[in-house]
């Protein structure tokens, strides 16, 4: 009975850090240094409560899975806010994510076919699988995007530790549940997007690497997902089933061409099939060509690299700081021990991170990114794969291993616990980084006046509608979900020119595209435009993401406001209706 009561204690205990960091009644002060104590306090009583429950379990374990625990669970909570029946967007963007997920069901919803979206497929058609059901709910929508985020993050960090076999060691259920909750703190420092997860789940579930027709199969089906989400994304299929085959297979007398063939061709079939997955989706999707691919006419931002307005820890400090514990724990457990591997096997894992690191880095400094690590999702997929493996020794060797014991220390470093210090000190950065990461987002949950949102809805409704009947279009630029869950009713859809994309063509100057949009404006073929408030500000550099402000207002703000005028402004929502001017500018 007693351990029963501890044990009720316990699981409730990790409600308590969230509710203090998110309720609107205790406020607490978003200062990472007090939360961080708080947290260790918390985590502290956690042990104490688990060391209760399960007393034959020491300090240590019980104090490692509480505090991994505890980060997990707050950062689950961290989509609390998300979850809501508010009608308006809840960020620049999160209404267009509903969107374009409506379109994959477009001739249901708005009765006629409008082509999916050109930016994400993938993300789009996940999230559309609420729209099967009529007359879904924009709530219902919101919490199967919270949905995707923590099943897939999840899975992806058990079939990790399924992966590694970790039964052998000492309180290996202790173990598994540290790496499991690891795995999904260490996903969300980027984050890694449900998407992309969707690729590494079917490789670490279903590829085998001994088994070469049936990872060929995995890696092609992941590829076809691939060719459908992002370009930088083609190879990742191929890379993640050549990185398990590295660790799980000897290399033993085999000719290198001959070890190595397997896992080329996966890269490659991969790599071709996800590109031939992307040009067939090109084609059928109806959009034009001219549109894909923006991100190769996009500037790029090389400031965005260190310290700056936009990203204060910058893009290439925040991911070394991510990586360097991961690889310094692999050059450590690998120091003295390399002569055990084939250099071949480990150049090419090098080699594999090394790429997708580079790669990562240049898709981070184009305009309209630069703000997190999300663009190195691919590179910390693997790198997490491959820390995991070598930290836990599952790393196959080519020669009998000379020592087994859990932290190799090499005699060169003598008794002095160099080596040792460094080791605890990397595995501390390892595991209290992806946790500060989480302690450092969120806050008290925002109360949102439903209310006045209502009236708001009623009057776009009523003017919307007006226009409508009358004969006039109606752009949504922005909030067009309204139209998506027809809380805005008898209006008929516009395809061209909402907001994400519209800043997308912005950003990578397609002229084709913006002079297309700047003829409809300037002919004055919208009767209203729905839109965020436009204003005529140029920022700069030196402003939080100032060039794709800049991009904004002088390919949308300016011509806009050349030809319309604020007719109905709800300052409550962030929406103003825009009519055609009687004077335009000359």
């Amino acid at each position: 009975m007693r351990q029963r009561a501890f044990i009720v204690i316990y699981c409730l205990s990790f409600a308590l850090f969230p509710w203090l960091v998110l309720s609107p009644l205790v406020n607490l002060p978003s200062s990472l240094l007090l939360r961080t104590a708080i947290f260790g306090i918390l985590s502290l009583f956690g042990a104490y409560i688990f060391h209760q429950a399960w007393q034959r379990q020491g300090w240590a374990p019980a104090l490692l899975v509480t505090v991994l625990g505890y980060g997990t669970a707050y950062q689950f909570a961290l989509f609390a806010p998300d979850i809501s029946s508010y009608p308006f967007s809840l960020d620049w963007s999160e209404g267009s994510r509903y969107y374009y997920a409506s379109l994959w069901l477009s001739r249901t919803i708005y009765g006629s076919y409008v082509p999916p979206s050109v930016l994400h497929p993938s993300r789009y058609l996940l999230q559309a699988l609420p729209f099967l059901i009529p007359n879904v709910s924009l709530w219902l929508n919101r919490f199967w995007q919270v949905l995707l985020w923590v099943v897939t993050t999840s899975l992806t960090s058990w079939l990790l530790v399924r992966r590694l076999q970790l039964h052998a060691y000492n309180h290996a259920l202790l173990i598994s549940l540290s790496v499991f909750f690891w795995g999904i703190l260490f996903s969300f420092q980027g984050p890694i997007y449900y998407h992309l997860l969707v690729m590494v789940i079917l490789v670490l579930g279903l590829a085998r690497s001994m088994h070469f027709w049936r990872t060929l199969v995995i890696v092609s089906v992941a590829s076809l997902w691939a060719g459908i989400s992002r370009v930088n994304w083609l190879p990742v299929p191929g890379m993640l089933a050549a990185v398990l085959y590295l660790m799980e297979v000897r290399q033993k007398d085999n000719p290198a061409w001959k070890y190595l063939a397997s896992p080329a061709i996966w890269v490659v079939a991969g790599t071709g099939i996800g590109y031939l997955s992307q040009l067939a989706y090109q084609t059928w999707s109806g959009n034009p060509l001219s549109w894909f691919n923006s991100s190769f006419t996009s500037d790029l931002l090389w400031y965005r690299l260190l310290p700056n307005v936009t990203y204060r820890l910058g893009v290439l400090p925040s991911a070394l700081l991510v990586s360097l514990p991961i690889l310094g724990l692999i050059f450590l457990r690998l120091y003295g021990r390399w002569r055990e591997f084939n250099a071949m096997r480990l150049l090419g894992l090098a080699a594999i991170l090394g790429v997708l690191f580079l790669g990562g880095i240049i898709v981070s400094l184009k305009i309209g990114g630069g703000s997190n690590l999300h663009n190195l999702d691919a590179y910390l997929t693997l790198l997490m794969v491959i820390g995991s493996y070598i930290f836990f020794n599952r790393m196959q060797p080519d020669q009998p291993p000379l020592d087994i014991n859990f932290v190799k220390e090499p005699s060169i470093l003598g008794k002095v616990s160099i080596f040792r210090l460094s080791w605890n000190f990397l595995l501390a950065g390892a595991l209290v980084i992806p946790l500060t990461f989480t302690l450092g987002s969120g806050g008290p949950m925002p109360i949102r006046d439903i209310s006045s949102a209502e009236m708001a809805v009623q009057t776009i409704n009523s003017a919307t509608q007006q226009t409508a009947e009358q004969g006039g279009e109606v752009l949504f630029i922005s909030q067009r979900h309204l139209l998506t869950f027809n809380l805005v009713k008898n209006v008929p859809l516009v395809p061209e020119n909402e907001l994400v994309f519209l800043m997308e063509m912005a950003m990578s100057k397609n002229s084709a595209y913006m002079d297309a949009f700047h003829s409809d404006i300037s002919r004055q073929r919208f009767a209203m435009i729905v839109s965020e408030p436009l204003v005529i500000q140029y920022q700069g550099k030196y402003h939080g993401f100032g060039e794709e402000n800049d991009a904004w207002v002088s390919g949308v703000s300016e011509p806009v406001l050349c030809y319309y005028e604020p007719s109905v402004t709800l300052d409550s929502v962030g929406v103003i209706l825009y009519t055609p001017r009687a004077n335009p500018c000359k």
